[in-house]
C-alpha cells in the first residue's frame, strides 16, 4: 500500500461527501453527492459502515460492509461495495481493504466474508480469486420493475 494512506471509517455527512466521487465510479446511478449521504446514512441504521483509504482528506479507495446473518452463511460480513479511484488501481489499496475487512470479520465473530459481483466482470473475479475468495455462489436476479 502507498505510503500516507491511511485506513479508517468515515462518519458523518462531510466524510461521506469525500467519498462520493470514488462510489460515483461504482455506482453511477447516485442522482448526486446528497443522494449518496442520506442512503449511506440510512443504511447504516442497517449496519452499513464505509472503510475508506484516506490520503490526506481525499478517498483513493473505499469499502462498503454490513455484519449480516442469514440461514446460509450464518454470521457474516457482507462487503456491499469494494472501489479504488480511477489512476490509483494497482496499487494494493483494494487487497489493503480486503484484508482490513477480513480482520473485522474475525473481530465480529464472523464465519466468512461474502461479496456479490457481475458474472461477466472477469478483472474482479480474477482479483478476488487472487485474493483468496472462493467462487462458489452463483446468484440471480429478476428485476421487478423499470428503472425509474
Amino acid at each position: 500500500m502507498p505510503n500516507g494512506i491511511v485506513l479508517r471509517h468515515a462518519h458523518g455527512p462531510a466524510e461521506l461527501t469525500a467519498c462520493f466521487p470514488v462510489i460515483f465510479g461504482l455506482r453511477p446511478r447516485l442522482k448526486g453527492v446528497e443522494e449518496w449521504v442520506e442512503r449511506a446514512s440510512e443504511m447504516a441504521t442497517d449496519g452499513y459502515r464505509v472503510l475508506a483509504a484516506w490520503q490526506g482528506s481525499r478517498v483513493v479507495a473505499l469499502a462498503g460492509y454490513r455484519v449480516m446473518e442469514n440461514l446460509i452463511h450464518g454470521h457474516f460480513l457482507y462487503v456491499d461495495d469494494l472501489v479504488t479511484a480511477e489512476g490509483e488501481r494497482r496499487k494494493g489499496l483494494a487487497a489493503a481493504l480486503l484484508a482490513e475487512l477480513s480482520a473485522i470479520g474475525v473481530d465480529e465473530y464472523c464465519g466468512r466474508l461474502v461479496l456479490d459481483t457481475a458474472a461477466t466482470n472477469e478483472n474482479a473475479r480474477r482479483f478476488y480469486k487472487q485474493e483468496g475468495l472462493v467462487d462458489a455462489i452463483v446468484g440471480f436476479i429478476k428485476p421487478l420493475r423499470q428503472p425509474a
